[in-house]
């Protein structure tokens, strides 16, 4: 699928010449310069030319390089155990493939901000070694897509991440609409629509404090949750379940709670609205009313004031038999 965008460039194929999957060859040293064709530049403008760019790659201090405010991994990654697999390679060989940076100016802390390679950066600085880095000249829009072609085809960034990227990149104006999100990452409207109707469910009440893990919520049927809280009256009920589910502190998988929340809904269906008035002893009476979600309420006429408790208890427990 090529981008209108970006003059009929396909995305996949640019960022696979920006990055480098080639041999080790002369150029990997640091410091050294090497000729490429001006991938970042055909990206934003698709325009060929035979003129070449140089470019650095350097062996830098991982602690002096920090990550782009809109980078797309969750920080749950970020431990020894999920980046393993890089620790190991890299400590008995070298960083095969080099992160994508750009250089900072003014910062006292950082020398660089990472454009992708999180686990590259967490991995060297694990075991003490330099992050290979290539430097490139990218602004934001430029940044995002190559981060997001970098890692669209790697398992290990999960379909929530990016929904939550993308939403991210409108939160922060990198783009200012989602049809121009959506060109630049070379997706149909409906994808990216779907991303975010996703990503926005976690905003909604307390849903998103149900997760440990937010990178793990299923696109799927959070998109499903959030198009059925759209409906009159259901958004309510589906709030008050995950309230209720905040509340009992059981460890659930996200697939899980989506499930519950959205069976809320055909739970809430089972209740038929009530009213009816009880006799408590032979002076006194209350009024008990259900609603369609379930919600019950006992209103005393003559209030509570004087009421035999055994007559109050013989009443509701012939409440409680009729509601079940």
């Amino acid at each position: 699928m090529a981008s209108k965008l970006f003059g009929g460039a396909n995305l996949s194929d640019i960022a696979r010449s920006v990055k480098d999957r080639g041999d080790p060859s002369p150029f990997d040293k640091p410091g050294a310069v090497r000729p490429v064709l001006p991938a970042a530049e055909l990206a934003l403008t698709a325009r060929v030319t035979s003129e070449l760019q140089r470019e650095n790659i350097y062996l830098v201090d991982p602690k002096r390089v920090r990550p782009w405010a809109h980078h797309n991994r969750s920080a749950v990654w970020y431990t020894r155990e999920r980046c393993q697999d890089l620790i190991d390679s890299i400590g008995k060989g070298e960083q095969q493939e080099p992160a994508l940076a750009r250089k900072l100016k003014g910062d006292p802390d950082f020398d660089y901000e990472l454009i992708y390679g999180m686990r590259r950066r967490f991995a060297c600085e694990a075991i003490g070694r330099k992050l290979k880095l290539r430097v490139v000249e990218a602004d934001d829009s430029r940044a995002a897509v190559l981060m997001h072609e970098e890692n669209a085809d790697r398992q290990d960034i999960t379909p929530m991440e990016r929904a939550l990227s993308f939403q991210a990149l409108l939160d922060g104006k990198v783009f200012t609409a989602q049809d121009a999100l959506a060109e630049a990452m070379n997706l149909s409207k409906g994808q990216v629509s779907k991303l975010l109707k996703a990503a926005g469910l976690l905003r909604q009440g307390s849903i998103g404090g149900l997760f440990g893990d937010t990178s793990t919520v299923p696109v799927d049927q959070a998109y499903k949750l959030a198009v059925l809280m759209d409906r009159t009256g259901a958004k309510e009920v589906i709030l008050q379940a995950a309230k209720n589910l905040g509340r009992d502190g059981q460890s659930r998988a996200a697939a899980e709670i989506l499930r519950l929340l959205i069976g809320s809904l055909d739970r809430s269906k089972k209740f038929q609205p009530i009213q009816k008035r009880y006799n408590v002893g032979t002076a006194r009476h209350v009024m008990v009313s259900r609603n369609a979600r379930g919600k019950v309420t006992l209103a005393f006429a003559e209030g509570l004031q004087g009421v035999d408790k055994t007559d109050a208890l013989k009443a509701m427990e012939e409440i409680m038999k009729d509601l079940g």
